[in-house]
């Protein structure tokens, strides 16, 4: 696989819980942000895309480094962002944008994942960083 290289701007938005109900005798599962997870992971998909340039899935193990930079608060706790959202819902959402986008066939091609928060004064973002991981 070439190695991949993007970024997409906005506020990084966590893959929520799940909510399960029954309708109609039939279980349904939702996110609870539906709403703005489905805008964020259109961004990363387009993103993603845009990257690939049409090139097929990768079927090989993938490495993949995330860097999350999130608004920092007026009164931080902390030099990182030690508070919600969690890193790993941010991951889930952004490998799901790539999946989406066809960057590999499933997330559970991935062996390497690294993903980190870090507060931003400037704009808000997600830099992600994709090769093979042999």
């Amino acid at each position: 696989m070439r190695s991949l290289a993007f970024q997409v701007f906005g506020d990084p938005i966590p893959q929520g819980s799940k909510r399960a109900f029954v309708v109609k005798q039939r279980a349904v599962v939702v996110d609870d942000n539906k709403a703005t997870l489905r805008s964020w992971r259109s961004a990363v998909t387009d993103a993603a895309r845009a990257e690939l340039n049409g090139e097929a899935p990768d079927l090989g193990p993938i490495r993949v480094t995330l860097m999350f930079f999130l608004r920092q608060p007026k009164r931080p706790k902390a030099v990182v962002p030690i508070v919600k959202p969690d890193v790993d819902k941010l991951a889930r959402a952004v490998l799901d944008g790539m999946t989406d986008a066809g960057v590999f066939r499933d997330d559970s091609q991935v062996t390497t994942l690294t993903a980190r928060k870090r507060y931003t004064t400037e704009a808000p973002c997600v830099r992600v960083f994709v090769d093979g991981d042999a």
